[in-house]
């Protein structure tokens, strides 16, 4: 009963578990809707699939919300449960997401770290480790696992497309503009529905500050993002990150109320960008209070204090742009208990972070800028891309200019011009563009 997914990967199940499985992970590589209603079924017609069990696993913890956990561990459970015995694959990958479904995301990643040099052509696992890599602020990793993989991938591989559209978002994250563009163009001329490919170019034009480019990217040179899909409020959030860019505060705000503004059914990782597109539009001096009001309330029923601190911090924008004291004070404590075991080591000073959102909230914004600066070194410990950690420096250099330090104000815009002007010299030379096929 043992049959082969496209990669050469065992699976024990019947053959239409297996074409099911594939339709899902597809779903899941592009970020597509819906692959829990795919795999489901699936498992309905047979409850010892392990490996499906696992891949449902997966979609939760990937959400990064901690509401989603208990369903991860029935479905860990369900593995677990199966009457078949599990091969080596299988017994590694599940245990890396039991310990991620425990709370150690740290350690799962290094269990997974492991479990991709064994088994490099596993593209469930390298997606969820790259989006591990994320939260955990390894912005080496996100270009290093990747080009660890691609070695022990050909280009006539299916799904070879979504690996190269992971590389170039690790390339942008590590500063490498010209070469995250060109190979983000690569895995779209592949596969026109690589969401995270249009991301990982979206972030280069945000880094260089190339804004009348990343604005037409955004909107008429990709599309198919938009509809159904897990990245479309993030994707808006970088064009309404673009608009600012222009001061056209106006543009953004309508995205905001379009698209970020979090609807029922939204997760964690949206709520987080509704709290940093209100955050910046404040730190630009617009009124967003009625905003703040109604996201907060949002952040109280799905915060979970200690499963990232990243959320954590989101958390804490909204409840301080809204104003809500007791709510603050309860994140506060939360947010100083973060054990010594925390995933990253930067995790301990969250609280350091916090109490600066917090200064900033009640106007005292020297005390602010004070507690920012040391923070500005290993902001990427707290988790996040270049373009969502840049919040932080926004912050601080918001906050010396408000309280009237001017040596400081100085001397942090001087140094975002002169990233600025780094970064827009690693423009690429491109070939043509391919015509765009699908996979």
């Amino acid at each position: 009963m043992t049959h082969y997914d496209a990669r050469g990967l065992a699976l024990s199940t019947d053959q239409a578990a297996v074409a099911a499985y594939g339709q899902a992970l597809d779903l899941f590589n592009s970020l597509r809707l819906d692959p829990v209603a795919v795999l489901q079924p699936a498992l309905e017609q047979d409850p010892d699939f392990i490996a499906g069990h696992q891949m449902m696993a997966g979609f939760m913890l990937s959400a990064i919300d901690a509401q989603l956990l208990p369903a991860a561990r029935a479905s860990l459970a369900a593995a677990a449960a199966s009457r078949r015995r599990p091969d080596e694959r299988e017994r590694s990958f599940q245990a890396a997401l039991q310990a991620w479904a425990d709370g150690d995301m740290g350690g799962a990643n290094r269990l997974l770290d492991r479990h991709l040099v064994d088994h490099p052509r596993d593209l469930f696992a390298l997606q969820l480790t790259h989006m591990a890599d994320l939260v955990l602020g390894q912005s080496s990793m996100l270009r290093d696992r990747i080009g660890r993989a691609r070695s022990q991938w050909s280009a006539d591989d299916v799904g070879y497309g979504y690996v190269l559209g992971m590389h170039a978002f690790g390339l942008e994250e590590c500063n490498e503009y010209g070469r995250a563009e060109a190979l983000g163009q690569e895995a779209l001329a592949r596969n026109p529905q690589d969401t995270w490919a249009v991301h990982a170019v979206a972030h280069v034009y945000e880094m260089q500050g190339r804004t009348a480019e990343g604005i037409r990217w955004l909107t008429t040179e990709t599309s198919l993002w938009q509809q159904d899909n897990a990245l479309a409020v993030h994707n808006h959030w970088h064009l309404a990150l673009q608009h600012l860019r222009n001061d056209d505060h106006a543009s953004a705000l309508a995205l905001y109320d379009r698209v970020v503004a979090p609807g029922p059914a939204a997760m964690a990782l949206d709520l987080v960008d509704a709290s940093a597109l209100l955050w910046r539009l404040g730190l630009r001096g617009v009124d967003v209070a009625a905003r703040w009001r109604v996201l907060a309330p949002r952040w109280r029923d799905q915060a979970a204090w200690g499963w990232s601190v990243f959320n954590d911090v989101h958390a804490m924008l909204a409840l301080v742009g809204a104003g809500e004291p007791a709510s603050i004070e309860t994140g506060r404590r939360a947010m100083a208990a973060v054990p010594d075991s925390a995933p990253a080591p930067w995790w301990k000073q969250a609280q350091t972070l916090c109490d600066a959102v917090m200064a900033f909230g009640e106007g005292r914004y020297g005390h602010c800028a004070q507690l920012l600066l040391p923070l500005l070194p290993v902001a990427h410990g707290f988790g996040g891309s270049q373009a969502q950690r840049s919040l932080i420096f926004l912050t601080a250099t918001e906050a010396a200019r408000r309280a009237g330090d001017e040596a400081l104000w100085q001397a942090l815009t001087g140094e975002a011009r002169a990233r600025v002007t780094a970064a827009a010299g690693h423009r690429p030379r491109l070939r043509p563009k391919p015509r765009l096929e699908a996979a």
